[in-house]
């Protein structure tokens, strides 16, 4: 061939059109469907970019949407799976005034899924208010309010890290069904998880979550506002400012290992009651490590905890084997 034979003349070094024709195909190459395993799979190039319709899309490469004020990836259709394949979506603008999600799904949704990169910055990492869609494997980091603000129903969040939010981790609002599994979610300035708004029927489950509420100094791992028939189970939670708090009733927190709060260990407040809290293992709490806001903790079920501190209505319970605290 001569191009060939032109590259052995010159001492095997290709010419300048030659490099040209080549980047200028890689190019045209990026922007066109990428076909793996039977899948076609539609490249994401740009900031502000719309996933319109059902299918698989992958991020092409690191993209920064800094300077822009705009989502990163909007996803307006059910059924679009978006594969970030170890990339990063990033932007420093942190304007809630002028929005600017890293990932946007919409209400009204069905059977969306991003996973496998990262989220950095945005004024939050993720936003899914689709139903019965799924993240997993992602970093979600620098959020300026939340690493993830989460509505619907049925969804779910696992295998992911989640830190460094100015304000929550992980949000749950007007959602049902939610299930945040086996997570790591650390290091944000107020709550690691917190559901509200009338948000029923969620779980957090088996999720290590630490240091959580230290900036703010207030809140901590897991906090229900708002909302009943959430289960809080098998997570281990480690030096945030409290561990768990619940203020709405009916809730559940049962086989957690809670170690280090700078405040509280598990804190149920007199509105929270009745609210269970069984099984747990709570110790090393500045305050206490368990509190209940009622007196004689008033419907509240403490049953098969171990814990060192307790206080029922602001004064000390007398310790395990006494009081209602147990």
């Amino acid at each position: 061939m001569k191009l060939h034979e032109s590259s052995k003349r010159r001492g095997n070094t290709m010419s300048w059109s030659c490099f040209a024709w080549i980047g200028l195909t890689l190019l045209l190459l990026a922007a066109q469907p990428v076909h793996a395993q039977g899948l076609t799979l539609i490249p994401v190039t740009s900031c502000g970019q719309v996933l319109g319709a059902a299918g698989q899309y992958v991020l092409s490469a690191d993209l920064d949407c800094s300077g822009t004020f705009a989502d990163g990836v909007d996803i307006t259709a059910s059924n679009v799976v978006f594969h970030l394949a170890g990339h990063t979506l990033s932007s420093t603008d942190c304007d809630p005034n002028k929005g600017g999600g890293g990932i946007t799904a919409l209400s009204g949704l069905t059977g969306v899924q991003i996973e496998g990169g990262t989220v950095k910055g945005f004024v939050d990492g993720i936003v899914l208010y689709s139903s019965s869609s799924r993240v997993n494997g992602m970093t979600v980091t620098g959020a300026c309010e939340f690493g993830l603000a989460i509505s619907g129903q049925n969804n779910s969040v696992d295998t992911s890290v989640v830190t460094l939010s100015g304000m929550d981790g992980i949000g749950i609002g007007a959602a049902s069904g939610i299930h945040i599994v086996s997570n790591n979610i650390s290091d944000n300035a107020r709550v690691g998880v917190d559901i509200s708004n009338f948000s029923n029927n969620n779980f957090v489950e088996n999720n290590v979550i630490n240091r959580n509420g230290i900036a703010d100094g207030e809140q901590g791992g897991v906090a229900i506002f708002n909302g009943s028939k959430n289960l809080i189970a098998n997570n281990t939670l480690n030096n945030n400012f409290n561990g768990i708090e619940l203020e709405s009733p009916g809730n559940t927190a049962r086989n957690n290992t809670v170690n280090g709060s700078v405040d509280g260990g598990v804190f149920v407040l007199q509105g929270a009651s009745p609210s269970s809290v069984k099984s747990n293992t709570v110790l090393g709490s500045g305050l206490a490590d368990m509190a209940d806001g009622s007196p004689k903790c008033g419907k509240d079920k403490w049953k098969m905890n171990i814990f060192q501190t307790d206080l029922v209505a602001g004064v000390s319970d007398g310790g395990p084997g006494v009081g209602c605290l147990q």
